[in-house]
């Protein structure tokens, strides 16, 4: 049976309507891009990688995925709760970083500088988490124009910052402090829509906070540590390409890893989105989910295919074009990589379907399975290397190609479980 695509559908109408504005982000973010690169050398953004991986393992744990269950309580008085408790937490976990932080650099370090990156990086994850919290309460309320706001000003105001920044000679610490301005301008949105949650919600009836945890435990009981392991496995390739080879090449990685994210910036985190608010709905009236899921499944296929084929064939002379001669490695590099990527831009697109569906545990050992081979393999690139009689970029192949096999298994084994649920909801009614 063939799919059919409704543009008038709702799940279009809105992933346009977020689309729209992170696209334009991106067209931002594609015209300043080729001269923020010729500003920073490879190393600056290997350091700048490994700042952000960092960044985005302390943003996991940041509200303890509580934030996820945002959408899903059926009033909004309850999911005021969530969303309060959320914020609540991220308050506990900045205050933690600095802590530790500090602890480290008053009996170890006592430099100054790294005193400054301590209190960079917790800012930078509050207010990655602190957008996180307000999106999705914006994606429970619909707001997604909101969303669109954000994500225009948050990539705006970062990589004109980049740029002057790289101008001035600034290095890894430009890119890092334009990164803090682009989300605290982005998170103003949010600021605004917090005041007026409060003044609506604040006066009902309120529910005990540890009622409110309870219900939703498997987010930080399942969802958190799989996420954990996610942001471990990216801290820790950091470290094994900068240990086993240098800091530039894990640069070259970083940005091409980057670059080919893109896709799933601009389409797949936007469909994602409004995936998860419509399959929630539905699955908790009962409807039907496997059709819906399957249809976007298949346009991210369709979207996905050609840009990723094209790098996959001239990915080393686009890169070395658009960015300069310094990352053609990079391009090399994004070329084996690609098949790799264009199975996780439909695979993330979906990702949140096993917290709708109670498959999270499920979801979790997959997660583990999926993260213990990565690992492996960056764990023992120099001995594969060897053993094989082959170059970095043939390694990373290999990687890519494997990934490709374990993502499509697992979109495909999710397909079939939402269908198994469709037709024991059928049998049921």
């Amino acid at each position: 049976m063939g799919v059919k695509f409704n543009l008038k559908s709702e799940l279009i109408r809105s992933a346009l309507l977020l689309t729209s504005g992170t696209v334009i982000a991106q067209a931002i973010s594609y015209v300043l891009t080729p001269f923020i690169t010729r500003l920073y050398s490879p190393e600056d953004f290997g350091e700048f990688g490994v700042i952000m991986r960092i960044v985005a393992f302390l943003s996991v744990i940041g509200a303890a995925r509580y934030e996820y269950a945002i959408p899903l309580p059926k009033k909004d008085e309850h999911a005021f709760h969530v969303y309060r408790l959320s914020l609540r937490i991220l308050l506990y976990t900045i205050i933690l970083s600095l802590f530790v932080g500090g602890i480290y650099w008053f009996f170890d370090t006592k430099q100054d500088h790294y005193f400054f990156y301590v209190l960079l990086i917790s800012a930078l994850t509050g207010f990655t988490v602190f957008i996180s919290i307000g999106r999705h309460w914006a994606i429970r309320k619909k707001w997604f124009k909101n969303i669109t706001i954000s994500t225009l000003l948050t990539s705006s105001t970062s990589n004109i910052a980049k740029l002057l920044a790289g101008i001035a000679g600034f290095g890894v610490f430009g890119l890092a402090v334009s990164t803090l301005l682009g989300l605290i301008i982005g998170s103003l949105v949010y600021v605004f829509d917090a005041v007026g949650i409060y003044k609506v919600n604040n006066k009902k009836e309120k529910l005990r906070k540890s009622v409110v945890a309870h219900q939703y435990k498997e987010f930080p009981r399942v969802n958190l540590p799989h996420a954990l392991i996610d942001a471990s496995r990216e801290l820790l390739i950091a470290f094994f390409l900068t240990l086993y080879l240098s800091t530039a090449l894990f640069g070259s990685y970083d940005h091409s890893f980057r670059m080919l994210k893109i896709p799933l910036l601009l389409i797949g985190v936007a469909v994602g989105q409004v995936l998860y608010n419509r399959v929630s709905t539905d699955f908790a009236q009962g409807s039907k989910i496997f059709p819906l899921l399957k249809r976007s499944v298949v346009l991210l296929t369709c979207i996905g295919i050609i840009p990723f084929t094209v790098i996959y064939f001239y990915g080393a002379p686009i890169f070395e074009f658009v960015f300069g001669s310094e990352w053609r490695l990079s391009g090399n590099i994004a070329a084996v990589l690609s098949p790799w990527l264009m199975a996780n831009f439909v695979a993330s697109s979906i990702s949140m379907i096993p917290a709708i569906i109670g498959k999270l545990k499920w979801f979790f050992w997959v997660g583990i399975f999926t993260t213990s081979i990565q690992l492996s393999c960056f764990a023992f690139f120099p001995e594969i290397m060897d053993w094989l009689k082959i170059s970095e970029i043939e390694m990373f192949e290999i990687i890519s190609w494997i990934m490709f096999v374990l993502f499509t298994i697992s979109v495909v084994w999710l397909l079939q479980i939402t269908r198994r649920l469709d037709r024991k909801g059928e049998q049921e009614n």
